[in-house]
């Protein structure tokens, strides 16, 4: 068969010929011209498919690529390399259980292909399974010693466990082969703000930020380190900036995800929902828990950067307690339940039947986390779980609540200046406004929960913990029917669980610490227009107002 070319005939061997040549020489834009013309002309090849993806892949058109690399794969059946670039597009569209389950069969084919576990891991640690991902870090440096990205990778891991002398030297050991690697650079940044050298941070960062080419992704996280080392300077008007300008631009790169599904919106509906529902509606039945579930069910919620991670570490230091640290437990059934008018009528009128295949999901999906909660005390961690309490009254009415609350001035600010992967929910802490006005949403709808529903509640307050540890934490060992034991002061030491995607991991490998209460104070100027929105939480929940 001849096709045409550019004026000029070349056979169908030719042509997958140039194509592959192309692709070796990483030369995508041509290797794409190529396959099109190919299509064009009929010619159905596993080539063909699979260098029009990598194409529109490398220039960031992942939706389109995977049609390409899944008529690839179907004209040739597990080809790891197929399977890999499928992987890696749907890591860059965070479709992150999918793109692992490519991974895994990509090394069923090619169990030694570094790059495989080099991409499995960054799909772990987005996913927050780092004791995975750390493993599939060392699995490709065992393979491929000069990896740079893979040791940059795990440099980032050890850093964030605040394990930093092994950290620095994998950051070394990439920056050596590749002296701009990104997160090498970021993870030195992290082990020089674990050091207290904020002002090394800062020296590491700056030229960091001025590279063209660094992901967008990873300038909003170099930006938002940066504002924390200039915080540990006293500089605190030029870290609010620099946090405004990371915000910003994750705020204006993904607008178009978020505009018309606004987590504030969510919180709306509901809040208009529960003021016009009856609290008879809501009355409780009878729990069940299967024979191998925990002796004490205990849900602890709050608001984001409220002191839950903290406490949770301290909790499940305790041998008889086991945590879970946000694996979204509830997620399947709320978006059953809790996203429509029709859905919470629905819910509040369970019947014991629905009651109990419902409270299976839960469980089932508790099973599969493997974390023995037979005979024990049960936390399960999900501070926005708030939202979710008429579940929790409907399903599980003898599961006892932790509320975590914190300075609202406090939190807001945290959450605007910490940083956490995008989502719907995520997006409100992009401006400081929004922020401020879900916190009081969803303060409020928390309220409503508490008049209208069966709930058992018991307030933590963080900064009681910080100021006076063991009385406090002795008391919610009494709420939740467990002993004290001392290993909890060794918190810090052991932090069983800490899932490193959190803004808070670094902090809770360190001793209690203090200079996070009123750190709002420093910024006064700044979080002033916000205090408004506020007040009525700050007074509510007794804190100062000056």
């Amino acid at each position: 068969m001849a096709i045409g070319s550019f004026g000029r005939n070349i056979s169908e061997d030719q042509i997958l010929a140039d194509i592959s040549a192309a692709v070796s020489a990483g030369d995508l834009n041509r290797a794409g011209r190529l396959a099109n013309m190919a299509v064009v002309q009929g010619i159905r090849q596993p080539l063909v498919f699979n260098a029009r993806g990598l194409a529109l892949q490398a220039s960031g058109h992942h939706q389109e690529a995977l049609k390409d690399f899944n008529v690839s794969l179907s004209l040739a059946p597990h080809n790891p390399l197929i399977l890999n670039a499928i992987g890696a597009s749907l890591l860059a569209l965070e479709r992150l259980p999918e793109a692992v389950k490519q991974f895994d069969a990509a090394l069923v084919e090619n169990p030694n292909h570094a790059p495989t576990f080099y991409r499995r891991g960054l799909a772990q640690a987005m996913q927050g399974h780092h004791d995975f991902a750390e493993a599939d870090f060392e699995r490709a440096i065992a393979i491929d010693p000069n990896y740079a990205e893979a040791l940059a990778s795990l440099a980032s891991v050890m850093a964030r466990k605040r394990k930093t002398k092994r950290a620095r030297a994998l950051a070394e050991r990439a920056i050596a082969l590749r002296p701009a690697e990104p997160t090498a650079l970021y993870a030195l940044a992290m082990v020089e703000m674990v050091d207290g050298d904020f002002a090394g941070a800062e020296r590491r960062l700056r030229p960091l930020l001025s590279e063209k080419k660094l992901p967008p992704a990873a300038r909003a996280g170099a930006y938002g380190l940066l504002g924390d080392a200039l915080d540990g300077q006293g500089r605190y008007s030029e870290a609010f900036a620099t946090y405004l300008v990371e915000n910003e631009d994750l705020r204006r790169s993904n607008l178009h995800r978020f505009e018309q599904d606004r987590g504030a919106d969510a919180v709306q509906h509901l809040i208009a929902y529960f003021e016009g529902t009856p609290a008879a509606q809501w009355a409780a039945h009878d729990d069940y828990a299967p024979d191998d579930g925990p002796d004490t069910h205990v849900f602890l919620l709050g608001f984001m950067r409220s002191g839950t991670t903290l406490l949770e570490q301290v909790l499940a230091s305790n041998p008889k307690i086991v945590a879970a640290e946000e694996k979204g437990t509830l997620n399947g059934l709320g978006a059953v339940f809790m996203t429509s008018n029709e859905g919470l009528d629905a819910l509040a009128n369970l019947d014991e039947a629905g009651l109990r295949y419902n409270r299976n999901l839960y469980w089932e999906r508790v099973r599969a986390l493997n974390l023995g909660v037979r005979g024990k005390v049960f936390v399960d961690k999900q501070p926005l779980n708030t939202m979710k309490m008429p579940l929790i009254a409907k399903l599980f009415p003898k599961a006892k609540i932790i509320f975590a609350l914190r300075d609202p001035r406090d939190v807001v600010f945290s959450c605007f200046r910490r940083h956490f992967q995008v989502n719907v929910t995520m997006f409100e802490f992009l401006a400081l406004d929004d922020a401020a006005r879900f916190y009081a949403s969803v303060m409020r709808l928390a309220e409503l929960y508490r008049e209208k529903l069966p709930l058992n509640v018991f307030e933590h307050r963080y900064e009681d913990m910080v100021q006076n540890f063991e009385a406090r934490v002795r008391a919610v060992c009494e709420y939740m029917d467990v002993e004290w034991s001392d290993s909890m002061r060794e918190f810090d030491k052991i932090a069983p669980i800490v899932d490193l995607r959190s803004p808070s991991a670094a902090q809770v490998r360190r001793p209690l610490y203090g200079d996070a209460i009123e750190q709002w104070r420093r910024y006064r100027e700044q979080l002033e227009p916000i205090f408004p929105i506020l007040q009525p939480w700050i007074e509510k929940f007794g804190y100062a107002s000056d």
